[in-house]
């Protein structure tokens, strides 16, 4: 829907073949679109008709197309269809297909480009959390021909010194008037002193043209250009992972429905953290099946959004997580296969648990 000249709203519907609701149906559906000229986005097509959470054979969503995409036919490349057990079934253009015509008289075929040189880093303070906090401020040009996209339209790389930690990563903002990319990481007291220097930017225009460029690095047609660097001190750097109580962990898991268990189980995991400096600040774990299929979590921990820990990160801190196996699991005996914690300076440490802790999901009667 939309006219040529202003914005469409595009309404995508999928329905799956399926002899089983139950067992046949999709936690959601992720598509991959793309115009004849390589621009594309992606959509997540969720189940209708069916309570939050729950798997459906008829997935849909909508998604916001600015007037400056490209005009004319627009094809899914790739779908990717994901059940609630973590089964998942990957389709092709080969396998079906289906176009899309969009009628835009402002189409942008130009990417977003940047303007060599123009790279800076700089330092600013600011109060956060009632604390003072140096921000690291990348601010770049970008010459564009008609708008960039609304929302994070910028994407920025930093990397420090030191081998054995990974970049930092931010998304940033767009100034119209100064044509200017501009992306802050804050630098609390705990991150590690030294020289950071950026790597990579990136920017998304309307028309959903992606760029990027790479500092220190040369390819054809490339200017090479060393990316800007800056010195940073802090008071107290955090250069160690988090731990985990590697014996104080407990696995439990239930049947929703114990007369009558349909593999819909709730398993809960409880563990002890602590940190050295920043305290914990998320985590994962990956469950595996008798089938040898792992299965992803997120671990949410209560102050994931805070930049400082409330309470002392070196006391042990006991949480318990919680996640319902879907119905239809696989039963029989299931393993924590491992768990990684992160803390707020970003270091990380995986923890290996094959073979070492166990629980039980019941068979369907």
């Amino acid at each position: 829907s939309g006219a040529p000249g202003e914005d469409k709203t595009a309404r995508i519907e999928v329905e799956l073949h399926t002899l089983d609701a139950e067992l046949e149906g999709a936690k959601y559906v992720l598509m991959r679109i793309v115009s004849e000229t390589g621009t594309y986005f992606d959509v997540y097509l969720n189940p209708q008709g069916v309570p939050h959470g729950h798997a459906g054979t008829v997935l849909a969503n909508s998604v916001r197309l600015s007037r400056h995409t490209k005009s004319g036919y627009w094809i899914p490349s790739s779908v990717r269809i994901i059940d609630e057990h973590g089964n998942e079934r990957f389709e092709s253009v080969n396998d079906f297909g289906w176009s899309l015509y969009v009628d835009n008289s402002s189409e942008d075929l130009a990417p977003p480009r940047y303007v060599p040189g123009s790279a800076t880093l700089t330092l600013s303070s600011s109060m956060r959390e009632g604390r003072s906090v140096q921000l690291l401020h990348a601010r770049w040009r970008v010459e564009e021909d008609v708008a960039m996209r609304e929302s994070w339209p910028c994407f920025a790389v930093l990397n420090d010194e030191s081998a054995d930690t990974y970049s930092f990563e931010e998304y940033g903002v767009f100034d119209v008037d100064t044509e200017t990319c501009e992306v802050v990481f804050p630098m609390p007291d705990y991150m590690p002193s030294s020289t950071y220097r950026l790597q990579r930017v990136s920017m998304i225009d309307a028309a959903r043209h992606r760029s990027r460029f790479e500092f220190g690095k040369t390819s054809p047609g490339t200017i090479y250009e060393e990316g800007p660097g800056i010195e940073v001190r802090t008071s107290n750097p955090d250069t160690e992972a988090p731990h985990l109580d590697v014996n104080a962990i407990t696995i439990g898991a239930a049947p929703t429905n114990p007369s009558h268990p349909n593999g819909e189980t709730i398993v809960t995991v409880n563990f002890r953290v602590r940190d050295d400096v920043t305290g914990v600040e998320n985590g994962n774990l990956r469950l595996r099946d008798p089938q040898g299929t792992e299965h992803f979590f997120w671990i949410g921990l209560p102050e994931r959004s805070r930049l400082f820990p409330s309470a002392d990160p070196t006391e042990w801190a006991s949480h318990t997580w919680t996640v319902i196996l879907p119905p239809g699991s696989a039963p029989g005996t299931w393993g924590l296969a491992e768990m990684t914690l992160w803390d707020r300076a970003n270091n990380f440490r995986p923890y290996d648990f094959t073979e070492i802790v166990h629980f039980e999901v019941e068979a369907g009667s």
